[in-house]
């Protein structure tokens, strides 16, 4: 009997280090278990003639030029040659011969014989059909046919395609679960939390530029794009016009008329490691975006989760997985209602027993449980003996 390569991973997923992803987080409690290659990919957005798209064009140019870079111990990360543009099969072949050849070399150069291949991108299977793997893993984490600027038909027929070649399905939302489902194949895999870092939150310092602006402070930490509902914080802060309406995170969009009100503040991104530090100052949190977006409904909000570890009132638009968490977060129905929820949550004692009630919700909700899980897959995978196999024998979770 042939000798069966050590198990090792491919991961496809966002730029390792530039947010902090779930897939981020589970990788970083795996990769002393497995060796990993992450393959940095071009995203979701279409090709539009903006700043924003000739910024991450430059930026692959030049990570392109950086080759194979080692982050760990067992652990690489890479970015393949890729054309922007995957609605055409023209396009889609000439990328599938770029990333397959960049990866076979690199693969054999780091001995990672039939990786298992796990991507939070549906398209994924376009690139690589034909490379020999263990398994596929899709770890579906948002409906990226709904995200700003996607090309949603070609989104919608790549996830299509590889919900039914997948071998398993990491579904973050009942939704999600529920429109991948395919022959037992799907399992429901929550968001977890870090949560020793933000349960520091209330030991931790003011951040400096944070402590001071004037109180009360109400926040939100996060990508601020086009999901966020402007309208709803344009009310908030004049309805409230001597807080201040803290907004942390990198800008994608934010309309100008926004940003001239006097209470908001825009501080940028802050490093994962100093975010306890802002939450500290804040009296509320905020999931604040467009609640009608079917991305929004169909996901589970990964701050949700950080903003509860923190125990802070956190105050969220209407979401089906938000209000599995109930009472520990105030949901509202609407922007009259989320104004009298941030009201109700200003007036809350910062030593009230809901502080420890909130953090006891997602205690045990850690990352560490959901990488224990996914190791669990794989090792039903590994005893198989198998390169591949479909899951429709495996027990469901």
């Amino acid at each position: 009997m042939a000798d069966v390569p050590d198990p090792s991973l491919l991961v496809f997923a966002d730029d390792w280090g530039r947010h902090p992803s779930s897939c981020q987080h589970v990788i970083r409690r795996l990769r002393d278990a497995f060796p990993v290659l992450w393959v940095n990919t071009i995203g979701t957005r279409q090709v539009k003639p903006d700043s924003l798209t000739l910024r991450r064009g430059l930026e692959k140019l030049r990570n392109w030029r950086g080759g194979l870079q080692k982050v760990g111990d067992q652990m690489w990360v890479i970015d393949v040659p890729m054309i922007p543009g995957l609605d055409k099969p023209a396009l889609r072949w000439i990328n599938r011969q770029l990333v397959t050849h960049r990866l076979n070399e690199v693969l054999r150069r780091l001995n990672m014989d039939q990786p298992f291949v796990l991507t939070t991108l549906p398209y994924t299977h376009w690139l690589v059909p034909g490379l020999r793997r263990r398994a596929t893993i899709y770890y579906c984490t948002d409906d990226y046919s709904h995200w700003p600027s996607a090309d949603g038909e070609t989104l919608r027929k790549a996830d299509r395609e590889l919900t039914a070649e997948a071998d398993l399905i990491l579904a973050v939302s009942h939704a999600l679960y529920q429109q991948h489902d395919v022959a037992g194949r799907c399992r429901f895999f929550p968001h977890g939390v870090d949560y020793a870092h933000f349960a520091s939150s209330p030991q931790r310092t003011i951040a400096s530029d944070l402590a001071t602006l004037p109180g009360p402070r109400i926040g939100f930490f996060g990508l601020i794009y086009e999901k966020i509902d402007f309208e709803l914080l344009t009310k908030l802060a004049r309805r409230f016009p001597s807080a201040s309406l803290v907004l942390i995170g990198s800008i994608a969009y934010c309309p100008e008329d926004f940003t001239s009100l006097p209470n908001i503040h825009l501080l940028g991104p802050r490093p994962y490691e100093e975010l306890p530090s802002y939450i500290a100052g804040l009296d509320v949190l905020l999931l604040p975006y467009l609640a009608n977006d079917l991305m929004i409904q169909r996901s589970g909000p990964l701050k949700l989760k950080e903003c509860l570890a923190s125990g802070r009132p956190t105050v969220s638009v209407d979401v089906p997985e938000v209000r599995a968490l109930e009472p520990h977060v105030r949901v509202a129905t609407g922007h009259e209602d989320f104004i009298h929820q941030v009201s109700e949550a200003l007036s809350e004692p910062r030593d009230s027993t809901a502080v420890i009630a909130r953090q006891k919700a997602v205690q045990h909700e850690g990352w560490e449980q959901r990488s224990a899980l996914l190791r669990s897959y794989l090792d039903a995978f590994l005893s198989t003996e198998r390169p591949s196999i479909r899951l429709g024998n495996l027990s469901h979770s």
